[in-house]
């Protein structure tokens, strides 16, 4: 049963309506084994444990390629990426969360009718995936207003460069390695993007996302740190808007900087706390993100493949994942709670 990113909530309404408030979300192999155990309240609130912080998490990857070999410890997201998901999905703050913030007032919130250039955002390709404008609340759809009605930024300046670099296309096709290491459910995953470059697809299709739903400007550029600077460069001199650039590279940063062209560095935590408060629609969101980049996650009751063999371009483009409901009471409840979201719709 396929079911897209938006609508993961239905899932959390079925477990919790079949008693399950405490989801333990685990990697099928038992040597990684328990993720995060998110404890849904009914208040709307959920609070989630990681089981694994960033340490404890880097050192079970490392134990992989010993115990099944390289193909498997690549497989699995590296710590950094383990660390940016929890980020992504609203529960752990930036490091420098003040100064992104700053650097947003003193350059965003432009007064359009006084005759202002306006501010949009552009994305280096190492937090593109992450939807972090929306996170931080400076997205130009979604971002806090202040107290005259002004978002912090009116749109995107997305440079081709970028794209180019999220263009990943590695295929898993060692899937008996896989499934020997992991578990059956890994035989699904052939012909899929492997590792890292599920990360890049998300980049992908994030980039494909914001040229469908926000005002986007495309700054045409070669690959490349200096190319893809000189090229905003020239758009803020040669447009009547001001590009703000945003990277986890202090190199890029600084080359921006250099060039004339604002730029702020995105300091991701080096460690992750034992537990966080958020909202149902965070956990929905932190579930998504683990099925995309582990590739398959088990709850009670339900697995959810991020990739499985025949996910095509639509499926991506969807934000879709695949439940397989191993408890029969599960299926027919989300199809009918699906059936009248559809409706509703």
């Amino acid at each position: 049963m396929q079911i897209e990113r938006q609508r993961l909530m239905v899932l959390l309404n079925a477990l919790y309506d079949q008693g399950v408030e405490s989801i333990s979300v685990k990697h099928p192999c038992e040597d990684i084994g328990e993720l995060v155990q998110i404890n849904l309240e009914n208040d709307g609130q959920a609070t989630v444990r990681f089981t694994q912080g960033t340490m404890t998490y880097q050192d079970n990857r490392e134990t992989i390629s010993v115990r099944h070999g390289e193909p498997a410890y690549n497989d699995l997201p590296d710590a950094e990426t383990y660390t940016r998901t929890m980020v992504a999905s609203g529960h752990v703050s930036l490091n420098n969360h003040d100064a992104v913030e700053e650097f947003i007032q003193r350059h965003g919130y432009a007064d359009l009718e006084a005759g202002h250039d306006p501010v949009v955002l552009g994305l280096d390709a190492n937090i593109i995936a992450w939807r972090l404008p929306e996170v931080l609340g400076i997205d130009s759809e979604t971002g806090d207003t202040d107290d005259r009605d002004r978002r912090p930024t009116n749109g995107y300046a997305l440079a081709t460069g970028v794209k180019e670099e999220l263009d990943w296309h590695f295929k898993q096709y060692n899937t008996h390695e896989l499934t020997q290491a992991f578990g059956e459910e890994f035989a699904r995953l052939d012909n899929q993007p492997a590792g890292a470059n599920r990360e890049g697809f998300l980049g992908l299709y994030e980039y494909r996302r914001l040229r469908t739903n926000r005002t986007v400007d495309i700054v045409e550029c070669d690959t490349g740190d200096e190319a893809i600077i000189e090229a905003y460069d020239k758009f803020n001199q040669d447009s009547r808007k001001e590009a703000v650039l945003l990277s986890n590279d202090y190199g890029f940063v600084d080359k921006s900087i250099d060039a004339g062209v604002p730029a702020q560095h995105i300091e991701y935590p080096i460690d992750i706390p034992r537990k966080a408060t958020g909202s149902w629609t965070q956990a929905a969101e932190l579930l998504y993100y683990l099925a995309i980049l582990f590739g398959v996650i088990r709850l009670p009751k339900v697995t959810i493949y991020g990739v499985w063999n025949g996910k095509d371009g639509r499926h991506w483009q969807h934000e879709q994942v695949d439940l397989d409901c191993r408890s029969p009471k599960i299926a027919p409840q989300l199809e009918r709670d699906l059936a009248i979201l559809d409706v509703t719709n």
